[in-house]
């Protein structure tokens, strides 16, 4: 890999690419009420055991021009512990290394990377979070087991979730936030998942400290 050439870290997302920041939070923040220590019996897959790709439909509440549904494409590859997200943001893409803990964010229109430790980028799960079994349900195509349970923010949420670790579908006091459109269980091409390594890489931004 050619030598990382510091940049500056781009301001705050204006327009589509803050729409595509918020959706990406949102999807992540529901992805996130699973704890590490699940438990087969009596709550869901921590994350798909398998090669797959999804498209998410999700509702945009704050939107620049009021509440909007977007669509956001996640691919899981398992045995490489790698995770991309594509948002609504034309030329921006995301790649999340679950064994080192690593996100990249990739803007192509720019060519630069700006890489951060994933707690930086993403809420952690919920601590303790109990679940509580409901129906099964379809969604997609695909069978999946309504859990009741709450969001890293405290929300009561009720999450439909497959035998193999697939969110299907989201929702928080009665509306639908989070939904699958497409999912397709394929094996993912590992050039998918690659930071281009000619591309300038941003200095992130420092991390803002608690006051004692």
């Amino acid at each position: 890999m050619k030598e990382a050439r510091p940049g500056r870290c781009p301001g705050p997302a204006k327009g589509r690419e803050a729409l595509g920041t918020n959706s990406l939070r949102l999807l992540l923040g529901l992805l996130g009420v699973i704890p590490a220590a699940a438990n087969a019996q009596d709550r869901p897959a921590l994350t798909p055991t398998r090669d797959v790709d999804v498209v998410y439909m999700m509702v945009q509440a704050d939107a620049p021009d009021g509440p909007r549904v977007v669509e956001e494409r996640m691919r899981w590859a398992i045995a490489a512990g790698r995770l991309r997200i594509d948002p609504p943001t034309p030329g921006m893409w995301m790649v999340m290394d679950t064994r080192t803990r690593r996100m990249a964010t990739v803007r192509d229109p720019e060519r630069s990377v700006l890489e951060i430790d994933s707690p930086q980028a993403m809420p952690g799960p919920a601590p303790g979070g109990a679940f509580q079994r409901g129906p099964d349900d379809s969604v997609a195509g695909l069978r999946c087991t309504e859990w009741r349970t709450k969001d890293v923010t405290g929300t009561p949420t009720l999450a439909c979730i497959t035998a193999d670790g697939v969110l299907l579908r989201a929702s928080a006091a009665g509306h639908v936030l989070v939904e699958a459109l497409h999912v397709a269980y394929v094996a993912q091409d590992p050039a998918v998942f690659r930071i281009p390594e000619d591309y300038q890489r941003l200095t992130p931004p420092p991390l803002k400290r608690l006051p004692p």
